[in-house]
Order: structure tokens, then sequence, then C-alpha cells
């Protein structure tokens, strides 16, 4: 089997996984909710959590939220190599049906033994329009703010594209919520 016909069934079982967790949950108060009500969508969670060590390469990387985001917001979502500030690793990030899930299909897998941070933009917005709140659960999951210090430090490739609208959040400037965790060494079963 090839590499990329594996990474696409991957990325479709950890979606449909995701679809079905949540739909069992939905009696929990940490769940999404109709995307019709006026309430602001929160982080609801980080897969592979910030500060997590030894996760698989193959591990999917998924952000999920407790009401739907607008169209577009997966534009606002980025897989970093080795800090914040570090290139960014390709591949496509894409949405669920309901707009609570994003979901990163890199185009390459990810190497052994690495940091790689995942950044959700500060300025995503929900479908109601109003800012998505990264805070209430993020700071929990091991993630923190990514100050403009940061961002300025370290313009790689693409980062300077990582400071406009949908990344800047518009209260207090941060560019986003970023969560660090780090690859197993090579030969780690998924």
């Amino acid at each position: 089997m090839n590499t990329n016909t594996s990474m696409d069934r991957r990325f479709r079982t950890a979606l449909a996984l995701t679809a079905a967790l949540l739909a069992t949950l939905g009696a929990c108060t940490n769940t999404p909710a109709d995307p019709n009500t006026d309430d602001i969508a929160s982080l609801l969670s980080v897969q592979p959590a910030g500060g997590s060590v030894n996760v698989a390469v193959g591990r999917d990387v998924v952000i999920t939220f407790d009401h739907a985001l607008a169209a577009g917001m997966e534009a606002y979502a980025a897989l970093h190599e080795g800090s914040d500030v570090g290139p960014v690793v390709a591949g496509t990030w894409g949405a669920s049906e309901d707009r609570t899930v994003l979901a990163f299909r890199p185009a390459a897998p990810l190497q052994s033994t690495t940091t790689y941070v995942i950044r959700a933009g500060g300025g995503m917005m929900d479908w109601n329009g109003h800012m998505v709140d990264l805070e209430r659960h993020g700071i929990g999951m091991g993630g923190q703010w990514a100050t403009g210090t940061m961002m300025t430090s370290g313009m790689g490739a693409g980062q300077s594209t990582m400071m406009g609208s949908g990344w800047r959040h518009p209260n207090h400037g941060s560019y986003g919520m970023v969560f660090a965790f780090r690859t197993a060494a090579s030969g780690v079963p998924l």
C-alpha cells in the first residue's frame, strides 16, 4: 500500500471517528452544539495535546470546537516543525461537515523525534461571527498564546502571512494559541 493511500485512509478514519465520538457524547456539556445558537464557540480539544511526547508519526492532528466555525477558518490553522516560528509543514487542513473539527493531513509523514507545534489562529471566527474562545480550555491542554515577539523573532518562510486578521486576536494581540508535541523515535506503531 502506498503512503498516500494509507494517509488518506487514516485521515478519513480520524474524521469519521471524531464525528462518531461527538455524536455519542451529544448529551455532555462540552460537546458541539447547534450552530444556530448565539453561543460563542470554544476550543474543545487539540490532539496531540500540548506537551505530548512519543507521539506516533502517523497520528492525525485534530482540533475540535464545541460550535461550528465560520467557513474558511481552516486557513487559520497550521502545523510548524521545530517551534512556533519554524517552517510550516506542507499538507492540507480540512473541516468536518458540521465545521466543528479541523484535521490536518501532512503531504509527507512527520519526522521521528521531532518537535511540532499546532497553531490555532487568534482571530478565528465561529459560525455566528463571534471570536472563537481559545483560552477557556486551551491553556489546560498545554496551549500558550503566540505573541508578536515570538512571531517577529522567527520570521521564516510563510511566517509574515501569519500576522493578519485571521491570525491576530483583536483584543489582546496574540497570533493564536500554540500546542507543542514531540514525535516518537522511528518504529513506534500507530
